[in-house]
């Protein structure tokens, strides 16, 4: 059994429509997604239907939770707001009812699925600095953490007493413990425009990291067309 995890869709329907045929083409027979589901791109309504369709696990993301709670945007940046009142006008009762229903965090297979921190979801904190990271690996009850929200792909291993960051595409897991970060589907920060996803080979105990292009023109045209802050839109071709 595959299952396919992704994270930080942000509203990039073509992003998505490229990593759903990749997931396809993979014959992963799940979809979890580890939250933001909209926020930053042009079409949340239609990336909620296609995640619907799919019947993807999702949990909630500090967008998704902004969506609902409008309150939540004063904690945002300025791009981040803008954005999110650009949106809010598209997104109808149906689909904010589908974001009430995202947990925070899902558990199955032993592994934990969370947007941020997988110990104190609720709270919003990235993983980005080792300390962090060594802080939840020590206390997570799972042996697996999938989480986003830093928009940077990895694969981290507890070693003993150490958190080491893994350099390699495709990881074996083994009887550490593993934080695993699949990057963003939608906007990419790792200097590499392509979505990425993560296929967890459950039968092999494998985890791959997978890059896919799309067409990303379209997407800046369409953030452009409705007059959505400029560097939303060229931020994507960028990675940044």
């Amino acid at each position: 059994m595959k299952l396919a995890v992704l994270a930080d869709i942000h509203a990039n329907l073509e992003a998505l429509e490229a990593v759903l045929i990749a997931v396809e083409k993979s014959r992963a027979e799940r979809l979890l997604v580890l939250g933001d589901v909209v926020g930053y791109g042009p079409d949340p309504v239609a990336c909620i239907y296609r995640l619907q369709e799919a019947k993807a696990t999702c949990v909630l993301g500090n967008h998704d939770q902004a969506m609902v709670d409008r309150r939540m945007v004063r904690g945002f940046n300025w791009l981040a707001k803008d954005a999110l009142r650009c949106s809010q006008p598209l997104v109808g009762p149906e689909e904010l009812n589908y974001l009430r229903g995202f947990a925070f965090r899902h558990v199955e297979h032993g592994a934990s699925f969370t947007h941020a921190n997988p110990i104190k979801p609720e709270e919003w904190q990235h993983l980005y600095l080792y300390t962090h990271q060594a802080w939840c690996m020590e206390r997570t009850d799972w042996k697996i953490n999938f989480v986003g929200h830093t928009h940077y792909p990895g694969f981290f291993c507890q070693q003993g007493s150490r958190v080491v960051r893994l350099t390699s595409s495709e990881v074996a897991i083994g009887r550490h413990r593993y934080l695993i970060n699949p990057g963003s589907v939608g906007q990419p920060r790792d200097g590499d425009w392509r979505a990425s996803f993560v296929l967890w080979d459950l039968e092999r105990n494998r985890l791959e990291l997978r890059r896919v292009e799309y067409p990303v023109q379209r997407t800046q045209e369409k953030l452009l067309q409705r007059d959505w802050p400029h560097y939303l839109a060229q931020r994507l071709a960028k990675g940044e």
